[in-house]
């Protein structure tokens, strides 16, 4: 999967939006699953190129594994995950050659 296919699956993945703490739990882990995909393209691609939003799902990813996976739909918790992800939507926004 490339780069570009990999970005598009995760925006999908992220339209849905969260009420619920089960609803947000589902969508976090979604999201993150789509941006490791994402790593897993630009690292393939040229690391060195994609190095800041590979950073921002490393970060994203270590943040779940701090708070738990399990634990992913608490609000907190939640955006703490979610806030690089959105840094490496934004990277990809100002960088649109990259993709």
């Amino acid at each position: 999967m490339g780069v570009q296919e990999a970005l598009d699956a995760y925006s999908t993945a992220a339209a849905p939006g969260c009420e619920t703490a089960d609803e947000c739990q589902d969508l976090t882990a979604a999201k993150l699953v789509a941006a490791m995909d994402v790593r897993a393209a630009m690292k393939a691609e040229d690391p060195v190129k994609f190095g800041e939003p590979i950073g921002f799902v490393d970060l994203a990813e270590k943040r779940a594994e701090h708070y738990g996976m399990d634990n992913l739909g608490a609000k907190g918790n939640s955006f703490a995950v979610s806030q690089p992800l959105q840094q490496m939507v934004a990277w990809f926004r100002e960088h649109p050659e990259a993709s």
